[in-house]
């Protein structure tokens, strides 16, 4: 895991630049700051509220190192670059940004280095579509990516751009953006996770699908504060109420787990690990993935 840490900065810098935690950590103090900023009538969350959803998100490259483990490369399952042409409004733009960075992520933790440059190619596009093309120094970036051995300065300079264009929309009173492509991003994973996991039947995925039911619940606070303003947030945030239902059975238990010394920075600490347990069925399941695939299908198509 720690040799595909760098994947994680390229996916995190979509948002806001902040590295995910484990699902587990915070969530009460988030989800209850996110509660009481949700009635405010700012269209602009606090830094605060931002980080507490952001840390709430599972970490890409642990999902994506998950997949990988248990399933060849399949890139019929991601939304194809070649449909980045149907994006002509912001709200599409914003959205379908998320749902191509993570399908980058995917490709290159597999190593598919055109795909990844057609995926850099497509964000591109909706970069300039958005106006924040400016950030983004792709002719750079798409040379680096053609070399393995550049990835480190890949990585740096894919995220100074991605970075600047983030808080240029942020500095433009277009923070609604940045929340959509945070769910973009967010759906796209989870619409992964729940094809493989059908094929694979793998309990580690398992778990990670039953415990975007938090972060669901974090996602449709962001976004019901700006629905007010977007007739089409507040649809999206309609279809995701519906998909908040179908987790309405799932339920995830965190254990005490194994006890370990860990070293940081030459000092050893005792760390007891968290063992997730979840109540979920083939049932559930299906019916999560076969909404997840409706309202992804209204994005993509």
């Amino acid at each position: 895991m720690k040799n595909t840490s760098w994947l994680y900065l390229i996916l995190c810098i979509l948002l806001f630049g902040a590295c995910g935690e484990s699902i587990e950590e915070d969530k009460a103090s988030s989800v209850t700051a996110m509660q009481d900023s949700s009635k405010k009538t700012t269209t602009r969350l606090s830094p605060e509220v931002i980080k507490g959803i952001i840390q709430s998100i599972p970490n890409p490259v642990e999902v994506a190192f998950l997949i990988e483990q248990v399933a060849e490369y399949d890139p019929t399952l991601l939304n194809s670059p070649e449909n980045v042409s149907k994006y002509n409004t912001d709200y599409r733009r914003a959205l379908n940004l998320g749902i191509y960075s993570t399908d980058l992520g995917y490709a290159n933790i597999y190593g598919k280095s055109q795909d990844v440059i057609n995926y850099l190619t497509a964000i591109r596009d909706l970069a300039a579509g958005l106006n924040v093309e400016k950030y983004f120094d792709f002719e750079h970036i798409r040379k680096l990516a053609a070399y393995k051995d550049s990835l480190g300065v890949l990585v740096m300079e894919s995220t100074r751009s991605l970075e600047r264009m983030n808080e240029a929309l942020q500095n433009e009173g277009r923070a609604d953006m940045t929340v959509l492509i945070l769910t973009g991003g967010w759906l796209e994973g989870l619409y992964l996770l729940c094809n493989v996991e059908r094929e694979q039947h793998n309990e580690e995925l398992m778990i990670r699908i039953a415990e975007q039911k938090i972060v669901l619940e974090q996602l449709l606070v962001l976004l019901r504060n700006y629905e007010d303003f977007n007739p089409k947030i507040k649809r999206l945030r309609s279809q995701l109420e519906e998909l908040a239902e179908l987790y309405e059975h799932v339920e995830v238990k965190y254990v005490p787990g194994e006890v370990k010394q860990v070293e940081i920075d030459g000092v050893l600490t005792i760390e007891q690990e968290q063992k997730a347990e979840v109540q979920f069925t083939l049932n559930d399941l299906n019916a999560i993935l076969n909404k997840v695939r409706d309202i992804r299908n209204q994005i993509v198509n």
